[in-house]
């Protein structure tokens, strides 16, 4: 089961300047619930994943099942921050898409609060960075 997203990216790059991709299924792999038993997952081995003629599209477009065979979880399970806003739900993980604000660039962006929140009580102290003033 996925978040069956209709992703379109809107910008060029990501993450910093990474090129940004575009392909079908897009985020769909970010948050997945496998049925271990199911028979077209018993193909998943260790040989399988390894094997160099499968590149990462097969893995992140789910080569091996059935359309019919990809089960659905709600939006809220793999929040995609700049494409899902207030009123879509309410966010229970949270994906930042194009960049999170551990980077520069994304700092202030929406839901970055909560990551702060949670970075900071990880660590048991504030927030050492400061990005908010441009030096």
């Amino acid at each position: 089961m996925v978040v069956k997203h209709n992703f379109h990216p809107l910008n060029q790059t990501k993450m910093d300047g990474k090129i940004q991709t575009t392909y079908p299924r897009k985020n769909w792999s970010s948050v997945m619930l496998f049925n271990c038993e199911h028979p077209s997952n018993k193909v998943l081995s260790k040989e399988l994943i390894n094997d160099t003629s499968k590149d990462g599209a097969y893995f992140h477009r789910f080569s091996w099942l059935q359309d019919e065979e990809i089960g659905e979880l709600h939006h809220e399970w793999n929040w995609l921050v700049g494409h899902y806003h207030n009123g879509d739900g309410n966010p229970k993980l949270i994906h930042f898409t194009e960049g999170g604000p551990w980077f520069k660039n994304y700092f202030n962006q929406d839901l970055s609060d909560v990551w702060k929140d949670e970075y900071e009580k990880l660590m048991e102290r504030p927030f050492l960075i400061d990005y908010t003033v441009d030096k």
